[in-house]
């Protein structure tokens, strides 16, 4: 009889094609952890084919953004199979976003990540999306020169799934988890208490101010969006540009540390749009305007970036705030986009959305206008 099978240990052939290292040893060069194998498993082979998209063509319609926006917040996302290598990308992503609301001392550098996969791959492409998944995380890591401060992998029939929690790491490997004590000496802390509120403020005056984490396009593949209306297809945001990541996350924690921000909310699952209402907490609505973040992308379909998990912040600041923010982000060349403002007594997010500029609009109205006094 076969032995159980370590998926943690085994050698992977994905598509017919041995790879060079196994989970362990990919988990081995981003944590200096190297995990015993186990002594009653089969440490062989494991095969499995990559489960690409389906194909599709699938039209979002800019028409049903409420009803796109209800499923999406009552949805719980799933790793999805085609996509693992950009699901855990994001959660990682996520984990360190996470971290910019919290009170302490610390940077992006002071962090180290905790890891759990949990996974099925009793079925066909399983076992391919978790080796995906491992590997897309040392990879990541590596480009952000972040450790895992420790890690566990689990095989369940259950669905598969991968967290990441963030801690704080020093040079003598002690770990230092969220303290609730204020930090006395140089060397970095994290509290557990919140920084800035996580629910928007009702000043009709303020500003809501978006700031993506990365330069990748917008696009809808492995989406919760995608998820919660069955597809499988498309292309997912291919999120990887990590210098640029790392830029934006230490001039947002400065505006965290002066004190600047009334509010902010992590943008991950379910992108931009789910991001504002949740910020609203159901309490506060909004008008956004996203025209200039479609000419910036050059995108048409705001579906995509409504929807579209590109990792990011908004953060909602005073109105004789602005230019101090504008000052700040500018001179890191960190991209940001003002999408309006609160709008008390009502819990409704309204979107404005044009791929034309304000000139261009004011042109065109001119031309129409002439054309209405009869002139050929």
């Amino acid at each position: 009889m076969k032995k159980n099978i370590s998926i943690l240990h085994s050698n992977y052939i994905i598509d017919g094609v041995m790879q060079e290292l196994t989970p362990a040893q990919i988990l081995l060069d981003c944590s200096g952890i190297e995990a015993p194998a186990p002594q009653d498993a089969d440490l062989d082979f494991i095969a499995d084919e990559t489960l690409d998209p389906t194909i599709g063509n699938y039209i979002f319609e800019s028409s049903r953004i409420q009803p796109y926006l209800l499923a999406v917040r009552a949805a719980k996302k799933q790793v999805p199979l085609s996509f693992a290598s950009a699901h855990t990308r994001l959660r990682i992503a996520t984990a360190l976003l996470d971290t910019l609301w919290r009170k302490g001392r610390f940077r992006i550098g002071d962090i180290a990540l905790k890891a759990s996969w949990e996974w099925n791959i009793s079925e066909v492409g399983g076992a391919a999306a978790f080796y995906a998944s491992v590997q897309a995380a040392g990879e990541y890591l590596d480009s952000f020169d972040i450790k895992l401060k420790s890690y566990s992998v689990k095989e369940t029939r259950r669905e598969s799934s991968v967290s990441f929690v963030p801690v704080l790491s020093s040079e003598n490997g002690a770990e230092t988890e969220f303290l609730d004590t204020p930090y006395k000496t140089p060397r970095p802390r994290m509290s557990a208490e919140a920084a800035c509120p996580c629910e928007m403020d009702p000043n009709p005056h303020s500003w809501l101010v978006y700031i993506p984490f990365d330069t990748a396009d917008y696009r809808l593949g492995g989406s919760l969006l995608a998820q919660t209306l069955g597809l499988g297809g498309g292309v997912a945001p291919d999120v990887r540009d990590t210098d640029y990541f790392i830029d934006c996350y230490e001039v947002v924690r400065e505006l965290v540390e002066d004190g600047v921000l009334l509010s902010a909310v992590t943008v991950g699952d379910g992108g931009l749009l789910p991001a504002v209402k949740k910020l609203g907490a159901g309490k506060v609505g909004a008008t956004i305007d996203i025209s200039d973040i479609m000419r910036a992308n050059n995108e048409t379909q705001i579906v995509r970036l409504l929807f579209g998990e590109v990792p990011g912040v908004v953060v909602q600041i005073k109105d004789i705030d602005f230019d101090y923010l504008d000052a700040e982000l500018l001179l890191q060349d960190v991209a940001f986009f003002p999408l309006g403002h609160p709008v008390p007594d009502t819990n409704a997010v309204k979107v404005k959305a044009s791929a034309k500029s304000g000139i261009q609009n004011i042109l065109e109205s001119l031309i129409r206008n002439q054309g209405g006094e009869g002139e050929d």
